[in-house]
């Protein structure tokens, strides 16, 4: 449970300690052979590389979601945080769960517009963008999935305002006093780059995922990317000169010999891509 969670530098750290606690025991991962097999039916099915760190991050977040009812999916731009919960969404639609999830960023409106407020002038309720979205899934029947995805960095002007959702009391109390409870069915994913503005409190009442940059790298994006090019050839001698020079181009950038502002890998990689375009 608590591997998602950490990055790549202190892995093997950790797994150090687990054996000097528990010599000569080995304990295999539980796996579900069918579920990682449709998973990757759908990461195809998206035009996507069924590579195994994306199949084993689809099946955390699933573990996560199974004992969470909020998940953090922590990560850099680009490294798949979106493609990874959309596909285990599809994968649900694929074993006959309807699953439902609506995705805003919660930074690109006001906090009265994301809870709702009092006009201080006719005292009449607005309704805000979370609150109407989770009062809808909440009133909605059946035991389908439901996700609400805040897609923005952590702010404590927002977040603070979801402590008792993120508890085990699972309600949003609401200026107008309305109450809207959190469905067992009902699950919060935070799609965010880090944990810096998160208090103790709000970090300890979600799971985490941790997505390492090194977990898929450049390399799958290019071959999804590849995949669409008409061109046998083409495809061919693009595969060959990536290989080539990307690497190199890469480690000279980060070698500082070069002034250059701070861009990560896959955002090159995309611009490049869209420059062959």
């Amino acid at each position: 449970f608590n591997v998602p969670k950490i990055v790549t530098d202190d892995m093997q750290i950790f797994l150090g300690l687990i054996t000097d606690l528990f010599p000569k025991i080995e304990v295999i991962r539980k796996r579900n052979e069918n579920f990682e097999e449709t998973i990757r039916q759908v990461t195809t099915e998206l035009g996507l590389q069924p590579e195994e760190n994306f199949i084993l991050k689809v099946v955390q977040v699933d573990e996560l979601l199974a004992v969470r009812h909020c998940v953090m999916l922590v990560g850099l731009a680009g490294t798949g945080k979106s493609q990874i919960w959309k596909a285990l969404a599809k994968t649900y639609n694929a074993l006959g769960k309807k699953c439902i999830y609506a995705d805003l960023d919660p930074k690109a409106v006001t906090n009265d517009e994301l809870f709702g407020y009092i006009n201080p002038a006719t005292r009449e309720w607005k309704d805000g963008l979370f609150s109407s979205i989770m009062r809808d899934m909440a009133s909605s029947p059946g035991n389908d999935p439901k996700w609400i995805v805040l897609d923005g960095d952590i702010d404590p002007t927002w977040i603070e305002s979801l402590n008792t959702v993120m508890d085990d009391n699972k309600v949003l109390t609401l200026a107008s006093n309305e109450r809207i409870t959190l469905k067992p069915n009902m699950r919060l994913l935070f799609e965010i780059q880090d944990l810096k503005q998160a208090t103790p409190a709000t970090v300890s009442r979600a799971g985490i995922l941790y997505v390492n940059p090194s977990d898929l790298g450049w390399n799958p994006f290019v071959q999804s990317w590849l995949e669409r090019r008409e061109d046998q050839a083409e495809r061919t001698a693009l595969a060959m000169l990536f290989e080539r020079y990307v690497n190199p181009c890469l480690d000279a950038l980060h070698s500082g010999r070069f002034k250059s502002l701070p861009v990560d890998n896959m955002s090159m990689i995309q611009t490049l891509c869209r420059l062959l375009e």
